[in-house]
C-alpha cells in the first residue's frame, strides 16, 4: 500500500513527527518507500497532527486572554487541546480513511470544517481575561476527566507508563525546550508524574503548582 503526504513548507514538522512516529516500525519490515505500509498507522499520525498542530496553531491565532503571566498562556492553549483530544483525533481518522493522497492542509481545510467550527465555539467560551487561579481550576478538571496513567520525566523527555518517548509537543515546537516538556505532560493526559533526577526549574514549578499529591522525585 503507498500512500502520499505532503504539507505547506513552513509545516514541515508535521510530515517529520509522521516519519519519526513510524520508523521503528519501517526499519523492523524492511520498508524501503517510508509510508509503503500500515494505512491505519498512518491515518492516526495525520489525525495526531491535526488533533495537536493544526489546533495549537488555531488557538494560538485566536485566542489571547489577558490576565495569564509567562507560560501561562501556552500552558491553556496546550490544556485545551488535550480537553478533547481523544474526540478530535478519532474525527480526524475516520474522515481520513480511504484516500491515497494527502495534502494536509487542503484536507483540513475541505473535509474537517466541522472540526474547525468545534474549536471556534471552544475559543468563544474562553474568557478575555483568564487568571491564574481559573487556569489551575481548569487544569484541575483536565485531571479529572482525562485516564492517561502516569507519565515518567527525565529532563527533557517525557515517557509513558511504559518508557514509550512522548513526542506530540513537536507538533507544536521543533527541538528541545522547557515549554515543550511542560506540554508533552499536558498532552498526555497525565494522572501522575514520576520525575527522575533534577528537573528544570520551570519543570519543577510547574509539577508542584498542578499536579500536587499527584508528583513523585526520585
Amino acid at each position: 500500500m503507498e500512500i502520499v503526504i505532503s504539507e505547506k513548507e513552513n509545516n514541515a514538522r508535521y510530515i517529520a513527527y509522521v516519519f519519526t512516529s513510524l520508523q521503528p516500525l519501517l526499519e523492523a519490515c524492511g520498508a524501503k518507500s517510508a509510508f509503503s505500509f500500515d494505512g491505519d498507522r498512518i491515518f492516526l499520525k495525520i489525525a495526531e497532527v491535526i488533533a495537536v498542530g493544526y489546533k495549537y496553531e488555531y488557538f494560538r491565532r485566536t485566542l489571547s486572554p489577558a490576565g495569564l503571566r509567562g507560560g501561562e498562556r501556552e500552558i491553556l492553549l496546550a490544556a485545551l487541546i488535550s480537553a478533547d483530544f481523544a474526540d478530535d483525533k478519532r474525527y480526524a481518522f475516520a474522515r481520513l480513511r480511504g484516500a491515497k493522497i494527502y495534502t494536509v492542509d487542503g484536507f483540513f481545510a475541505f473535509r474537517l470544517s466541522s472540526l474547525a467550527e468545534k474549536w471556534r465555539g471552544v475559543a468563544e467560551c474562553v474568557p478575555a481575561y483568564f487568571t491564574s487561579e481559573k487556569l489551575a481550576a481548569f487544569m484541575g478538571y483536565i485531571m479529572r476527566e482525562d485516564a492517561g496513567g502516569k507519565v515518567i520525566v527525565r529532563g527533557a523527555e517525557i515517557f509513558d507508563g511504559k518508557y514509550h518517548k512522548l513526542r506530540r509537543a513537536t507538533l507544536i515546537e521543533e527541538g528541545v525546550s522547557d515549554m515543550n516538556g511542560i506540554r508533552e505532560i499536558i498532552l498526555s493526559g497525565a494522572q501522575e508524574v514520576e520525575c527522575v533526577g533534577s528537573p528544570s526549574p520551570g519543570q519543577e514549578d510547574f509539577l508542584k503548582k498542578y499536579f500536587a499529591g499527584r508528583v513523585r522525585f526520585t
